[in-house]
């Protein structure tokens, strides 16, 4: 089994309490929580940045605005938050969540956005942007680990944008929260046929 090089990004998606214990609570989410913490601590040379749903109230994937998901990471409250786990466990305090490290996505009352490839930061930097300047005195490939929630949709539309921007892209599959078992399988499957290595 091929691992992740110890120059990669690893991009933390949607650890977020409302997917792990919230409106939209997902399979194997707390163990994801504790595994990619383990993951980051292991990995000390990996630069970790939180990709994460920020939505109005009034969001176009709510149910009450003819979408297809429950009210969930709206702006202003718990089920928005990254996991307090990652402040209390994570070693490095670089690794830890916060301003410029932390991206938020679907913060437009019209855009799905499960993608995380243009979610923005504080300084308006998108992960594609910052990814870039990150590498860009490095003679590496530009490789990319994705850890978080949910298999089936986060994390599979972020590691195809990924891939259509031409980084390596690795998913570690100890750290992921699903909606269900045979989607995550199944998704897995698809994205190692892409050209996703799986670890």
């Amino acid at each position: 089994m091929e691992n992740s090089p110890s120059t990669a990004v690893h991009i933390v998606v949607d650890m977020l309490y409302d997917f792990i214990d919230g409106s939209l609570a997902c399979n194997n989410s707390v163990k994801a929580v504790k595994k990619t913490i383990e993951y980051i601590n292991s990995n000390p040379g990996q630069r970790v940045i939180y990709v994460c749903d920020s939505h109005p109230a009034n969001h176009c994937s709510f149910v009450e605005q003819g979408g297809e998901w429950p009210p969930h990471c709206v702006q202003g409250t718990k089920g928005q938050l990254i996991h307090n786990l990652f402040y209390q466990r994570v070693n490095d305090s670089e690794s830890l969540p916060f301003g410029g490290n932390v991206f938020n996505k679907g913060c437009s009352e019209s855009e799905e956005q499960y993608s995380g490839f243009d979610a923005v930061n504080k300084d308006g930097f998108s992960v594609g942007n910052f990814i870039d300047k990150f590498y860009e005195d490095k003679e590496v490939e530009k490789s990319v680990v994705l850890s978080g929630i949910a298999t089936e949709f986060c994390i599979k539309e972020s590691s195809l944008d990924l891939l259509k921007n031409g980084y390596k892209v690795f998913v570690n599959k100890d750290a992921l929260g699903y909606v269900t078992s045979e989607g995550h399988a199944n998704t897995l499957k698809m994205l190692e046929d892409k050209g996703v290595i799986i670890i």
